[in-house]
């Protein structure tokens, strides 16, 4: 059985909600930073950076980062229905969660805790206004190269459509995509009315 190191209204969100979806087995582990208790603990134990969310695989494999963590799912870990299919469907499935963990979370990071970035309090709203912007500019990068039917990459709801909507429940995203790409908010509210990625959602965003 797969153990999932994860916290309310973080990023193992996404991964609880694919493995729910896919009916993999898994044992939940809270571990959040910041309540610090025996899942924090254990995690740390498992991982030199400990960070949410953690996977460890049957064999004590560990696998961490998002995006890496639903790519293994959909590739070796039982969650093949929940890729997309077709080549270009998939590189464009690849390309997009990628591009949401390395220009969306980035982004997301700086204007939510600009603390981490910068020492100086007096500059964290300078770096909050262009954090909100680069954010902006990532989404809108994904938006215009999509065209939902109806879920983000093809006719089936798959791990983007989630993670997408994970990261649009942050920094005020939605009520934003819903002006800016109602197309792609659209689909997002599709996903988060499938029942189980509802139920999960409950958890972490409710």
């Amino acid at each position: 059985m797969y153990t999932l190191y994860g916290a309310r209204g973080c990023g193992s969100a996404a991964v609880e909600a694919v493995l729910a979806l896919a009916g993999i087995d898994y044992a939940l582990v809270e571990a959040s930073p910041w309540e610090r208790g025996p899942g924090f603990e254990a995690l740390c134990r498992v991982s030199p950076l400990p960070r949410i969310p953690t996977l460890v695989l049957d064999d004590g494999t560990v696998l961490t980062e998002s995006a890496a963590i639903l790519a293994w799912l959909v590739e070796r870990g039982g969650a093949r229905a929940l890729g997309a299919t077709g080549d270009a469907a998939r590189a464009a499935e690849l390309r997009w969660t990628v591009h949401l963990a390395c220009n969306v979370y980035n982004a997301i990071s700086i204007r939510d805790f600009p603390e981490r970035w910068i020492g100086d309090p007096a500059r964290h709203e300078d770096l909050r206004e262009h954090g909100l912007a680069r954010l902006r500019e990532a989404w809108s990068a994904m938006a215009g190269q999509l065209t939902p039917a109806p879920y983000l990459v093809g006719e089936r709801l798959g791990v983007l459509d989630v993670y997408a909507a994970m990261m649009s429940r942050w920094s005020d995203t939605r009520a934003w995509l819903r002006q800016a790409h109602p197309h792609v908010e659209a689909s997002l509210a599709l996903t988060e009315r499938d029942a189980t990625v509802a139920r999960v959602w409950a958890r972490h965003f409710d």
